[in-house]
């Protein structure tokens, strides 16, 4: 038991130094394709937005571990904001920097 509970906190450990620098990349490309399928949506509808996203991110993400649950995640809470800016006028090629998605 003393032994899974070690094994338990060491995998924990090694998670956190490991995936927050691939979720900033993953985070990034999924910034990116928002703004791609805003541009590319001519009536810019926001369901239609999320259902293309959605769809192309979890082709694109789902070799990744936990990849097509962070397209979730994205589709939930982070597309309203990047589309919000997109509306407000901040440039396309600026928001994802803005919203602390990409470096």
């Amino acid at each position: 038991m003393k032994t899974l509970l070690v094994l338990a906190v060491l995998v924990a450990v090694a998670t956190g130094l490991v995936l927050p620098e691939k979720r900033s990349a993953i985070s990034c490309q999924m910034c990116e394709l928002v703004v791609k399928k805003y541009d590319a949506s001519a009536d810019k509808d926001v369901t239609t937005i999320k259902k293309d996203f959605d769809a192309e991110c979890k082709a694109l993400f789902h070799s990744i571990p936990f990849g097509t649950t962070e397209c979730d995640h994205y589709v939930n809470k982070k597309i309203d904001p990047i589309i919000h800016e997109l509306e407000s006028g901040t440039a396309p090629k600026d928001v994802c920097t803005k919203l602390h998605e990409c470096p």
